[in-house]
């Protein structure tokens, strides 16, 4: 018959040993994920502000681009953050241990939000632009998704 510290081993809870290939594996995982976490952070931002940059010039919106980049950096980090807390999720929601279903998951969701990203941060309606249809889109974007 087991003592209490034998099923406590059993279940994994106390002071049980946890094998050498057991702990490098975790590891492994854990910066695997806070590599793919960084990777999700950067393009997510740096897609979003080169989208909405593009959005800009083509448009001819703002000063020059020295007084556009305050707006930039502050759009493209919360697309940025926003995505990244979206990786974090569902990383959770799916499991730790996988990585590519999140991964897929999360760039679908990033691209989802280009929208309501652009619909927030392009030209407002009446912004005086001469180069853009009256509505303030650029020429480039899809007439099916509207602004």
């Amino acid at each position: 018959m087991g003592t209490f510290e034998d099923l406590k081993n059993l279940l994994g809870v106390g002071n049980a040993v946890v094998p050498a290939t057991a702990q490098r594996r975790t590891a492994v995982q854990r910066a695997s994920s806070w590599l793919v976490g960084w990777v999700v952070f950067l393009s997510s931002g740096f897609v979003a502000s080169v989208l909405l940059n593009s959005a800009w010039v083509d448009c001819d919106i703002g000063v020059n681009a020295s007084a556009n980049l305050g707006s930039l950096v502050v759009a493209s980090t919360v697309m940025a953050t926003v995505s990244t807390s979206v990786w974090a999720l569902l990383r959770w929601v799916t499991g730790r241990r996988r990585l590519l279903k999140p991964f897929l998951l999360t760039t679908a969701t990033g691209v989802l939000l280009l929208w309501p990203f652009m619909a927030f941060w392009h030209a407002p309606d009446g912004y005086p632009v001469s180069t853009c249809p009256p509505d303030n889109v650029p020429p480039w974007w899809p007439t099916w998704l509207p602004l």
